[in-house]
């Protein structure tokens, strides 16, 4: 009898597993995924209400952010966007840029330039091949926006 039972729970398990392994986040990406070994306590075990059930499966559904940045100038400043943009080596990058004045964007470190104007939003779209933080700027102005840090794979 047990055995009819056995079946299903380890391909259960198998499948479970291989959708953790699949899902789980990055290891800096929450401070509660942190283990003892980065300084931070372990989290505890999840309890089981019996002795001999296997504790219950968490599987959490992440959804992956796209490169997309908004990035809004408004006065001489910007307006959107943290001031430093995270993408990993390989990334397909792409920058919106909305804003009020007439002027150029420069991306250092990829030399990549693109006219802004504040009749429509100009984008800029790139695969990330570097890594380093690289900082984008409006020329004529002299406004620094902010920086693109690429981290290796």
């Amino acid at each position: 009898m047990k055995a009819k039972f056995l079946l299903p729970v380890v391909v259960g398990a198998l499948l479970l597993g291989a959708a953790y392994a699949l899902l789980k986040p990055p290891p800096s990406a929450a401070p509660s995924q942190r283990s003892a070994a980065d300084g931070q306590p372990a989290s505890p075990p999840p309890s089981s209400s019996q002795p001999h059930d296997p504790p219950p499966a968490q599987v959490s559904v992440l959804y992956a952010r796209p490169n997309v940045f908004d990035i809004v100038v408004k006065g001489g400043k910007r307006v959107s966007e943290p001031a430093v943009l995270q993408a990993h080596q390989g990334d397909e990058v792409t920058l919106r840029i909305t804003s009020d004045t007439t002027d150029e964007l420069h991306l250092h470190g990829y030399n990549l330039q693109m006219q802004v104007s504040p009749e429509r939003t100009a984008v800029l779209k790139f695969t990330a091949s570097r890594t380093g933080r690289f900082t984008f700027e409006f020329h004529r102005i002299g406004l620094e926006l902010g920086a693109l840090e690429v981290y290796p794979r």
